[in-house]
């Protein structure tokens, strides 16, 4: 079983979460009763969504979207950083649709502006983005001096405190770097233990020795080699999300748009738009990458005795959802799956491949 619902950080909206979650549960046990499950078996099978309800906590952390996979071993919990409709889904296999956005367009990942007076670390989708800059982190040189004086270097005679040498006419460029590069060290730690508790990707973008003094001291294992040169203070967050950006889809995405590149080429028998044909392929390994339409759904059921699918005009009993079972097919087969807005759909089509042959 699969429970999605969208979901808010704050506001009277964020108070309503857990009864539309309990409503869903509701519905939920109402299915299983239709399946057979007498209410309490129901409710012990829902029992790890239930708990939710009474977790204050839970709702407190919650972020746009929350997704819930239930088996009869185990359950899984995701908070989503982009909205999901409010949905139950019953089947033999969960709906995975809502976790394939991670995989293209609307995962996360984080920028840092390495800036000796502004640094700043940005939580970013595609569309969005939010300051998650630790609270007691020093933003720039000047305030990292100003609360760290007690962590005097030993410098040239004649310069009282670091901040002295620094701003002062008698700092060599050499003692300003010394300082810099403490000051990144103190940023990085903070950084750092942030992002191994996210795992996000992490772009930087700054001026060049101000880079290559953070790379120096990194010990975050997914901050991104390709840096962004440019400096940091000129620009607005959403600026700063859209260099980002540009460096994840060069890194992560590159397969995805290589595969788009293939529909604007129209190459003869290597892509199509037919959902059959698609399903066909899939099944057979032929499959290279497959593009779902966000947003959308189609049921029916695929008939494996006659390799065809039946398509219906709404949920009927015994009915899947086929993208979201295509999706499953094609990720089991080797293909890449991935989840785009209508708009960018090759042909504006609800599925398209590209085939390995």
């Amino acid at each position: 079983m699969t429970i999605t619902l969208p979901t808010h950080k704050t506001g009277e909206e964020s108070k309503q979460d857990p009864i539309r979650l309990k409503n869903l549960l509701t519905e939920a046990v109402s299915i299983l009763k239709e399946n057979g499950k007498k209410e309490a078996e129901a409710e012990e099978y829902l029992k790890s969504a239930f708990e939710l309800l009474d977790k204050p906590l839970f709702w407190a952390h919650a972020d746009k979207g929350l997704t819930i996979y239930i088996s009869e071993d185990e359950s899984d919990i995701f908070k989503l950083p982009y909205k999901v409709d409010s949905e139950v889904y019953v089947n033999d296999h969960h709906l995975i649709t809502p976790l394939l956005p991670m995989l293209s367009t609307n995962g996360t990942f984080c920028v840092l502006a390495v800036s000796r007076q502004e640094a700043k670390l940005l939580k970013c989708t595609r569309d969005d983005v939010e300051d998650i800059t630790p609270a007691n982190v020093s933003l720039s040189v000047e305030e990292y001096l100003e609360v760290d004086q007690e962590k005097e270097l030993q410098f040239h005679t004649g310069a009282r405190t670091q901040q002295a040498m620094f701003f002062g006419h008698g700092a060599s460029e050499e003692d300003k770097k010394v300082i810099v590069e403490q000051y990144f060290r103190e940023l990085e730690k903070e950084i750092t233990t942030i992002m191994r508790e996210r795992n996000d990707p992490l772009v930087i973008v700054g001026l060049k020795d101000n880079l290559s003094m953070y790379k120096k001291v990194n010990n975050y294992g997914r901050l991104i080699e390709d840096a962004v040169e440019f400096n940091p203070d000129e620009l607005s967050d959403q600026d700063l999300r859209d260099k980002g950006w540009n460096v994840i889809q060069k890194h992560f995405l590159k397969d995805m748009y290589n595969s788009l590149e293939k529909f604007s080429e129209q190459a003869e028998g290597k892509v199509s738009n037919n959902l059959g044909d698609i399903v066909e392929a899939t099944i057979q390994g032929r499959s290279q990458t497959i593009f779902i339409s966000k947003d959308e759904k189609k049921w029916g059921v695929f008939d494996e005795a006659e390799q065809t699918v039946h398509y219906s005009s709404k949920p009927e009993n015994g009915d899947i959802e086929l993208l979201n079972w295509l999706s499953i097919t094609g990720r089991k087969t080797g293909s890449n799956v991935y989840l785009l807005p209508k708009e960018e759909m090759p042909m504006r089509s609800m599925v398209a491949a590209e085939f390995r042959f």
